[in-house]
C-alpha cells in the first residue's frame, strides 16, 4: 500500500532534481492529486459512496449539501421503519411546475431537485415535523493531499477487537482524522481509516483492530489514496509525464502518459461495475454445441 507522501517522493526521485527549476515538490503535489481525481471520476465506486442524514422540517423544502458534495446518487425519505425512494426530478421547467402552489403539503415528500452545488429541494413540503429522515446517496469530493498530511511515524498500544488507539508521546494530531492507520512491526498490516482523534494520545479507528494486540506496537499513519494497491502506481506516472511534457521532452512525456492511461484503462474496465463477477454454477457454465445438429444438404439451384 502506497501513501500519497511514498507517491510524491517517488515521482519526485525519478525526475530527480535538475538544475532548471522544472520540478518542485508542490507542482509533484498537485499533479498526484489531479491523477487521484481522474481515476475517482474514472468510475463511481460504491466504496467511496457517502450518505447523509437529517431531519425533516415541517414546510421546509430547501435543505444544505455537505462541503465534499459532488452529485447525488439516490434521495430516500425513512418514515415508520420504512424507505421511500423520491423522483429525482432533472428538468428544472418541470421542478417550477410542481411549485406553482407552494403552500401544498402532504406527509411524505415524492419529489427531489438538486437547485444547485450544494442545495437539494424535496416536494412537496412535508406537513408534519419530524416525521422521518431526509437522506441523500452521493459522490465525495476527494480530499486533496498536502504536506500537512505527510507520514507519521511513531510507537502505539493497539488492542485486537478495539478502536482505540493510544500513543504515549502524544503525538496524533486532529488532521489525522480521515487518515490511514497500520502497524509496520510485523504484529499487524492491515490499514485502518481514522475515525477522529479525541486527545493528542488517542485516536479512534473506523473499523475494530482486527490484528495482534500490542503494547509498544510500531506504527505508520498516511494518507492512502481511496483505490485498489494495485493501481496506485499509475499516481506516480502522470506527474512524471506532466514534468517531461513541461521541459518539453514530448517522448518520455508520452511514455509515462501511456503508462498511466493503461492503468486508468484497466481500472475503468474492472471496476466500473460494483460485483467481481457472476458465480458460474455447472447448469450456468455448461456449453451447448450448435455444430451437433447435421446440416441439411446443400442443394443446386
Amino acid at each position: 500500500m502506497l501513501t500519497y507522501t511514498k507517491i510524491t517522493n517517488r515521482a519526485y526521485d525519478m525526475v530527480g532534481s535538475p538544475n532548471d527549476g522544472g520540478v518542485t515538490m508542490s507542482n509533484i503535489t498537485d499533479d498526484v492529486n489531479v491523477a487521484s481525481s481522474l481515476f475517482r471520476n474514472a468510475v463511481r465506486n460504491y466504496w467511496t459512496r457517502n450518505q447523509v442524514t437529517t431531519n425533516l422540517v415541517s414546510g421546509q423544502q430547501d435543505y444544505t449539501f455537505p462541503a465534499n458534495f459532488i452529485r447525488a446518487t439516490e434521495v430516500t425519505i425513512t418514515a415508520n421503519g420504512i424507505v421511500y425512494p423520491l423522483e429525482l426530478v432533472a428538468s428544472e421547467h418541470k421542478w417550477n411546475q410542481l411549485n406553482i402552489i407552494p403552500s401544498v403539503t402532504i406527509y411524505i415528500p415524492t419529489r427531489a431537485f438538486i437547485k444547485g452545488y450544494n442545495v437539494l429541494s424535496i416536494w412537496p413540503a412535508p406537513s408534519t415535523a419530524n416525521v422521518g429522515t431526509l437522506s441523500v446517496s452521493f459522490q465525495p469530493r476527494i480530499r486533496d493531499w498536502s504536506t500537512a498530511l505527510s507520514d507519521i511515524t511513531g510507537t502505539a498500544s493497539v488492542t485486537n477487537s478495539n478502536q482505540l488507539i493510544t500513543d504515549s508521546a502524544t503525538s496524533f494530531k486532529p488532521q489525522m482524522a480521515g487518515m490511514d492507520f497500520t502497524v509496520t512491526d510485523g504484529t499487524g498490516g492491515n490499514w485502518y481509516p481514522i475515525l477522529d482523534v479525541p486527545t493528542t494520545s488517542t485516536l479512534n479507528l473506523a473499523n475494530f483492530y482486527i490484528d495482534q494486540t500490542n503494547g509498544t506496537a510500531s506504527y505508520l499513519v498516511g494518507m492512502v489514496p481511496d483505490l485498489p494497491e494495485d493501481y496506485q502506481h499509475a499516481l506516480i506516472y502522470f506527474p512524471v509525464a506532466q514534468f517531461y511534457l513541461k521541459r518539453g521532452t514530448m517522448g518520455k512525456a508520452s511514455e509515462y502518459m501511456a503508462l498511466f492511461q493503461q492503468f486508468l484503462d484497466k481500472y475503468e474496465d474492472t471496476y466500473s461495475v460494483k460485483t467481481t463477477g457472476i458465480v458460474q454454477t455447472k447448469q450456468r457454465g455448461a456449453a451447448y454445441s450448435v455444430f451437433g445438429i447435421p446440416p441439411a444438404n446443400i442443394t443446386s439451384q
